[in-house]
């Protein structure tokens, strides 16, 4: 987790009038969030009762910031107004959502602090996309840094600003970009309007909220000027891999490649090449990790050695990513954990395929309840042909012929299905390719709370194959079978029956990388945790341990680490 503030800025949450304030659940769901960062505490007020004499006494008060989302109500009065105005003029921040520009314009000098002026574009909600702009990014600005656009369902309205203002968000609309989000520094203050949040809907979008989270920490004065240098332990020949992690770090703002080790001294001077004279290359693990250059290390390895390299990692005080699969054993997890505790560093797991179009379309329409409940999904990946004869196909080095692509369906399986694991059953096979240790074919079967069912199905036996997935819920089904991986969306009710596929989503896997750089520069919660990579660890090791004791189902020792926030990327 990260580590929170040395000291809590204390906002001030500003609401409307009981009638007209957006939906309760959002404001108190945003206080929960803010206060969850560790970086804020926050009072909440509104705008027609114990709000206004708290306005009036913000000068001199403890107030870092007033975070104002109070939806169409009428101005604020004079003296209220006129508080607020002397709070920012003497240093304080302000974050302003939608329709507060107009009800805090009840004062000619506040109005002029603002800077923006509103009317309504289209008072009916509807879809558009929210893009960050160029200017904002090649600035480093700190809410527009490492960040994608998103689409957000809300209301529009049609912002003008004064000329010093910085534009940092914006919707194309009508053939014009109309601004959505902007800064300016006002007197000693600094301001951030955000021209959204004007619909419960809305303000549960959790880009919206990360905006937002992220204008307060402007307007209190942060930066995001952090670097993070970055060491690769196994640059590597195949497929490049050593090349695609550096290049997507190099991708992210305040991420630099510094330095690159491989055995093989050709494929270290391959890195020169690929990333330029500056990179330092290493032969010798352990002579990158002395190296007080490297914040961060990325470990494309062998299986069997991922364990014993990060916890070296850890303990030199060491950010640590491993491509997947994390390790072979759950014990082996534990002790990678253990020690990246210990060190209080981070420690996460290369899951990419979390952003894959098709996983994040199915998830959405599975959170949406386009399906209704979940009761069951299948996975299945392979064919029927020889293995390479080469170390992914070596038992005691890849672990097993689960630990490849099984690792990311596992990792999909427990997004899918956010729910206690029961139990975990194993078969597996090694009836023709004796070239190789790793086994023919092998089939897990989860057992979930409440009867919930999964199985995945994997190997290079399988001359019928069934790649893809099946999702079955109470309403509805989800497949993405076929070359393309297109989704298909299949809904029930009684009497009727409907089926569309869906536009094919591309994949974003720059995303995970641009979260790493997040957590690691701004403190941002980490999607890919180390617990939720040992999950996946335990349910392969777990497969296997039931195979030897004839596919009995097995439970998963100890405690369940599954969480509910284990789910949706942004």
């Amino acid at each position: 987790m990260p580590a929170p503030a040395q000291q809590a800025h204390h906002i001030l949450l500003l609401t409307g009038p009981a009638t007209n304030r957006p939906e309760e659940a959002a404001i108190a769901q945003w206080v929960q969030q803010l206060e969850a960062t560790g970086r804020f505490s926050v009072s909440v007020v509104s705008i027609t009762s114990n709000g206004a004499p708290a306005l009036a006494n913000l000068p001199g008060s403890d107030f870092h910031a007033v975070l104002a989302i109070t939806g169409q109500c009428d101005p604020l009065p004079q003296a209220h107004a006129n508080g607020l105005a002397k709070f920012i003029q003497s240093g304080g921040g302000l974050v302003a959502l939608h329709h507060a520009a107009s009800s805090l314009a009840a004062s000619e000098e506040l109005t002029k602090l603002l800077g923006v002026s509103t009317t309504h574009q289209s008072p009916t909600p509807f879809d558009f996309k929210v893009r960050f702009t160029q200017q904002a990014r090649d600035a480093a600005h700190t809410i527009a840094t490492r960040c994608d656009a998103f689409t957000l369902h809300d209301t529009l309205l049609t912002v003008e600003h004064d000329k010093d203002a910085t534009v940092f968000a914006v919707t194309h609309i009508d053939g014009r970009d109309t601004p959505i989000g902007l800064t300016r520094k006002a007197d000693k203050g600094h301001i951030a309007y955000l021209a959204a949040g004007g619909t419960p809907q809305a303000l549960q979008n959790p880009h919206l909220f990360r905006m937002a989270e992220r204008a307060l920490r402007h307007v209190c004065g942060e930066s995001s000027d952090k670097k993070i240098g970055v060491g690769i332990i196994g640059y590597g020949g195949a497929f490049s891999m050593g090349k695609l992690h550096a290049e997507a770090l190099n991708a992210q703002h305040g991420c630099k490649t510094v330095a690159v080790c491989d055995s093989d001294p050709d494929r270290a001077k391959q890195a020169k090449t690929d990333l330029g004279d500056s990179i330092k290359t290493y032969t010798k693990y352990q002579d990158l990790l002395a190296d007080d250059k490297v914040d961060l290390v990325i470990l494309i390895l062998p299986h069997n050695i991922h364990a014993e390299v990060s916890i070296a990692a850890s303990n030199a005080g060491k950010h640590v990513v491993t491509e997947k699969p994390f390790c072979i054993t759950l014990d082996e997890a534990d002790a990678m954990i253990a020690a990246a505790d210990k060190a209080g560093t981070m420690l996460s797991c290369f899951h990419n395929r979390r952003w894959d179009g098709d996983f994040q379309q199915m998830l959405t329409l599975i959170h949406a309840g386009e399906i209704g409940e979940v009761f069951h999904a299948d996975a299945a990946t392979g064919g029927w042909g020889m293995p390479n004869n080469w170390w992914r196909a070596s038992k005691p080095i890849s672990g097993g012929v689960l630990y490849d692509w099984g690792a990311h369906y596992i990792d999909w399986l427990l997004n899918f299905i956010p729910k206690p694991i029961e139990s975990v059953s194993g078969i597996l096979h090694k009836h023709l390719w004796h070239n190789t240790t790793n086994e023919d074919y092998a089939l897990i079967t989860i057992r979930f709370q409440g009867g919930v069912s999964a199985t995945l199905e994997q190997g290079q036996l399988v001359a019928v194959p069934r790649a893809g997935w099946r999702i079955l819920g109470t309403q509805g089904g989800l497949t993405n079978a076929g070359p393309e991986q297109q989704v298909t969306l299949i809904k029930h009710s009684l009497g009727s029956r409907s089926e569309a596929k869906l536009d094919k989503q591309e994949p974003n896997w720059h995303s995970y990388y641009q979260n790493v750089a997040n957590h690691l520069i701004m403190d941002e919660p980490l999607i890919v945790t180390a617990t939720q990579a040992r999950r996946a660890i335990a349910i392969l090791e777990l497969a296997e341990k039931s195979h030897e004791q004839g596919g009995q189902p097995l439970p998963l020792p100890g405690e369940d680490t599954y969480t509910p926030d284990y789910l949706f990327p942004i």
